[in-house]
């Protein structure tokens, strides 16, 4: 009988897949730019090779090789891992360009890519009785909003309405933006709002063909610009996120709490690689914007600590640096005490 996953197997599972999907992205890069994904699939093996190794209690040496781990869990668990050859020649690939600075090429990268998911996939069943293409890498997100759309999209793309799921995927990423706003939660978060969020109802109105033109231009503007700060400042690929809005639908929202899309022929033509591309590109994107996850904390200790004080703070006037003392004072001082 398996042992059951627990929850930082699940998550170590997950970063594993979020490594090996990070190399794919790497390998569609210009060369040599690409060479970078055979380092990431080769931490990617080695971090599934840690976690077997810990799941099943073989206790290996600290300073073991990376294909040392096909002997130990041979020897101590009676797991016969897989691609060993393949998983060799990424290691060599791997050495080549880490310590000699030799470029693999691109036939190379292509075949590492094939072979690691070969492995893993072959893999996973027998030494952690899931399959790989089941492993979520939602479960790295640390944001409750975001990681509840992207599994209620995969819901859609599972029964393969990939339009449907993808509106569902441009929601987590608004509510991720919205996450560190601070736009529905008290206190706000100041540093990533970039100044009030401007409201459909707000006076004079910009909407409608009797609007004034240049104040419509300005609202658009303003909503573009603080949506891009918003994005760089919590260390969201921009160039990303110029594609990710071309690809997934723009989702409207309605005072009844409704939520619609058109359904265009640019959005009914997109394809179960866009969806897998936009959905990466959300969970990387929450992954990133994590970081700041400790600034929000501060946050709400300085609103505890501030909020509603018996009597008010005192105020001091900065004076400058402290005078200097003279010694030959500081010793009659010393005396006289």
């Amino acid at each position: 009988m398996a042992t059951p996953l627990d929850a930082l197997t699940v998550q170590r599972l997950a970063y594993v897949r979020f490594l090996y999907e990070e190399a794919a992205e790497y390998a569609r890069r210009p060369h040599p730019l690409s060479c970078t994904a055979v380092l990431m699939l080769h931490d990617a093996v080695e971090n599934f090779l840690g976690l077997a190794a810990d799941h099943h209690g073989t206790n290996p040496d600290p300073k073991i090789q990376f294909i040392q781990y096909w002997s130990e869990l041979k020897t101590k668990a009676q797991i016969d891992l897989p691609a060993r050859g393949a998983m060799t020649s990424l290691n060599t690939a791997r050495v080549a360009l880490k310590h000699h600075g030799t470029f693999p090429s691109e036939q190379t990268i292509e075949a590492a890519l094939k072979d690691a998911l070969r492995f893993f996939s072959t893999a996973a069943p027998v030494v952690f009785d899931v399959d790989f293409d089941s492993i979520d890498m939602v479960d790295l997100v640390t944001q409750p909003e975001v990681a509840r759309l992207l599994r209620e999209a995969q819901t859609h793309a599972d029964l393969g309405d990939h339009i449907h799921a993808l509106a569902g995927v441009s929601l987590a990423f608004d509510a991720l933006l919205d996450h560190y706003s601070g736009r529905f939660t008290r206190p706000r978060t100041e540093v990533f709002r970039f100044g009030p969020t401007l409201e459909v109802f707000d006076e004079p109105r910009v909407e409608g063909p009797r609007a004034p033109k240049r104040l419509r231009k300005l609202t658009e503007i303003a909503n573009a610009t603080q949506e891009a700060l918003r994005s760089m400042a919590l260390g969201i690929d921009y160039a990303g996120l110029a594609r990710f809005k071309i690809l997934v639908p723009r989702v409207d929202g309605f005072m009844d709490g409704g939520r619609s899309y058109v359904e265009s022929a640019w959005t009914q033509a997109r394809t179960v690689e866009d969806y897998n591309w936009a959905r990466h590109f959300v969970i990387e994107s929450a992954l990133r914007a994590a970081r700041a996850d400790d600034i929000e904390g501060l946050l709400q200790a300085q609103f505890a600590a501030d909020w509603n004080p018996a009597v008010p703070f005192a105020r001091r006037s900065w004076t400058g640096p402290v005078e200097p003392v003279d010694p030959e004072e500081a010793s009659v001082l010393e005396a006289e005490l």
